[in-house]
């Protein structure tokens, strides 16, 4: 019966998958064209309700950043971070040896 793939392959291969998801949403949600209102802008975060993009160009630079007015981008959001966290939960879990409980 072939072994699991080693926890050590996750490491590597769970960003190469988070990072491909996003660049597919980029390309399916993202705005293209005209930059966002900058009334709509609170520092570096976009917030606008009434604009259905999930993913807006930045305001200086380049590059897209969330529309954190859309309920989705909280999603993506925790999706990204449920990526990082996991695998580190996975492993503290894997390597911390709890002792014997004698009764």
């Amino acid at each position: 019966m072939p072994q699991p793939a080693p926890f050590s392959y996750w490491i590597i291969f769970g960003p190469i998958a988070a990072v491909g998801t996003f660049s597919l949403l980029l390309l399916g949600l993202g705005r293209t064209g005209q930059r966002p209102p900058d009334s709509a802008w609170n520092g570096s975060f976009y917030s606008n309700p009434d604009d259905p993009a999930l993913l807006v160009p930045k305001r200086f630079g380049i590059g897209y950043t969330l529309n954190f007015g859309n309920p989705w981008s909280w999603v993506v959001l925790a999706f990204v971070l449920l990526m990082v966290a996991v695998p580190i939960i996975v492993w503290v879990a894997s390597t911390h040896h709890f002792p014997a409980v004698s009764r």
